[in-house]
């Protein structure tokens, strides 16, 4: 009788364990056979199922020495499906959890990708280009001799440019209301910031016009001056620097000889009183 039930008991743990292997292939496998298991459907371009097992494999697996390359994989199936957030994470991941990976370096380049492609319009919020920002200077300290520099370079003028014309466009709006010293601001950073963008030196003449249209006419000249000798084939603007600047000539002349008037007068009045 016992082993009439030893018998039974052994068929039913025969049949559910068959059963659980059909419907869970990778149930037995080694960290190294889910590994190849996965990589299977990597290489035929399944990627939500490679992604699924490699998922699995970064938890069930976490301390083995396939761990960084399923982290890695899962980031890159992520990616190669314009996944770009969900990419991003997981790149994130690998970086900071697997720091001696042989593919950090692909990893953080490939940060720089997702998150320039996530980066929008410059109007839009530039949460993810400032992200972009960060993961460029990451990977230019990391790897300056990178084969991916000349690309990561070309990224990180695209990126300033938009930046840069984002806070140019502010400060022509706060100049276009006459909020004059709102837009100097704006145009303050666009030149601190960005200098090597068209918007900087577009910014030099408009915050000398907006000190014109203050009345500070000492500081736009000085600005306006410099922009004529620093920038002579921005021929338009020059032009228009140079006609600011004889207006300022002309208005200082008007306040100089309302001032000398007011001085005569005064003179005139101090020396009848004595009289």
């Amino acid at each position: 009788m016992l082993a009439k039930k030893i018998l039974l008991w052994t068929a039913i743990v025969c049949l559910t364990q068959t059963a659980c292997s059909k419907k869970n292939p990778t149930a037995n496998m080694t960290s190294r056979e889910h590994f190849e298991y996965a990589m299977k459907f990597y290489t035929k371009k399944d990627y939500v199922k490679a992604q699924d097992e490699f998922s699995v494999i970064t938890y069930k697996f976490s301390g083995s020495d396939v761990a960084d390359d399923a982290q890695y994989y899962l980031a890159d199936s992520y990616f190669k499906q314009k996944d770009y957030i969900s990419a991003s994470s997981e790149f994130d991941r690998l970086v900071a959890s697997y720091p001696r990976s042989e593919f950090v370096e692909k990893a953080v380049y490939q940060l720089v990708i997702s998150y320039d492609k996530l980066s929008p319009a410059f109007p839009l919020d530039q949460k993810y280009t400032y992200e972009a920002l960060r993961a460029i200077q990451n990977f230019l300290d990391l790897y300056p001799t990178s084969e991916h520099r000349p690309e990561v370079d070309k990224i990180l003028s695209t990126i300033n440019d938009k930046l840069a014309r984002k806070h140019f466009e502010s400060a022509q709006i706060y100049r276009k209301i006459s909020e004059y010293d709102a837009a100097i601001v704006y145009y303050d950073q666009v030149i601190t910031d960005y200098y090597n963008t068209r918007y900087a030196r577009e910014s030099k003449y408009w915050k000398g016009y907006c000190y014109y249209k203050l009345e500070e006419y000492q500081k736009a000249t000085l600005i306006l001056n410099k922009f004529v000798t620093d920038y002579p084939a921005e021929t338009e603007l020059v032009k228009d620097s140079q006609e600011l600047l004889k207006k300022i000539k002309e208005k200082e002349a008007k306040i100089r000889a309302k001032e000398e008037k007011e001085l005569k007068k005064k003179a005139t009045s101090d020396s009848e009183t004595q009289s």
